[in-house]
């Protein structure tokens, strides 16, 4: 399935940001229209997973990373590779704000930037299925009807009968999901209305970038995200602000 938002969120009785009570820790996340391809980037480990990986992320983060993806629907033949290239850069720095414990403005941050990048990049999800076969050979070059484990091209197929790939015959062993996602996306915290030192941001890149206005869902965004608590805890207040631009 699409990826989706690893954390459970605690949802409050509906009350804007602005509203916030005083003292409160408010959760700010903004993300830039333009929208790039990923392909079937890994996100959940390549994002959230990563930051956790890296040394002393107990205090900051400062990564940049590339990966090759597939993007589209059928990658037309076995021997094909990866046709995107993918860079994800993470940088962020916390520290212990007054009043919260041990790593808390850290926890806040990624969850309050992973709900937003899922939100932007659920809708966008599309099939990418890999290791494709197909009888009647593809380029002129003969290969094996292949009739084993497949995630579509055959009536015992784990997720669709039919590939959608140049030769209806075909048959692909592998199934992941290809997103687009935000080109950056950086979450703030702000108490009363001070902006605090402690920021997350991840950038991407790759060698498509789509036309579609990333914009257009961010008051669908802002909406449902309205009564979410960052973390639990006393002194956060509900509701994430998202801002696009």
């Amino acid at each position: 399935m699409k990826f989706t938002s690893a954390i459970f969120v605690t949802l409050a009785a509906f009350a804007p940001a602005a509203l916030a009570q005083d003292g409160l820790i408010q959760v700010e996340v903004r993300y830039t229209g333009e929208m790039v391809d990923v392909g079937n980037l890994e996100m959940f480990h390549n994002t959230w997973e990563r930051i956790y990986a890296e040394t002393g992320n107990q205090r900051a983060i400062l990564t940049d990373d590339t990966y090759d993806t597939f993007s589209g629907e059928c990658i037309s033949h076995w021997t094909d590779g990866p046709n995107r290239n993918v860079r994800v850069q993470i940088s962020g720095q916390w520290g212990r704000v007054s009043g919260l414990g041990h790593h808390e403005a850290r926890e806040a941050l990624v969850h309050s930037l992973w709900e937003v990048l899922s939100l932007n990049a659920d809708p966008t999800g599309y099939h990418v299925y890999t290791n494709c076969y197909n009888g009647l050979g593809l380029r002129d070059i003969p290969s094996w009807y292949w009739d084993g484990p497949s995630a579509c091209g055959r009536s015992h197929s784990t997720v669709s009968s039919q590939c959608f790939c140049e030769f209806e015959s075909s048959a692909c062993e592998f199934h992941s999901w290809g997103h687009m996602v935000p080109s950056s996306i950086r979450a703030n915290l702000y108490r009363d209305g001070v902006l605090l030192a402690d920021s997350l941001t991840i950038d991407f890149a790759s060698n498509r970038v789509d036309s579609e206005d990333g914009c257009n869902r961010v008051a669908e965004i802002t909406s449902a995200l309205a009564g979410v608590l960052p973390f639990p805890g006393p002194l956060f207040a509900a509701g994430i602000d998202v801002f696009c631009g």
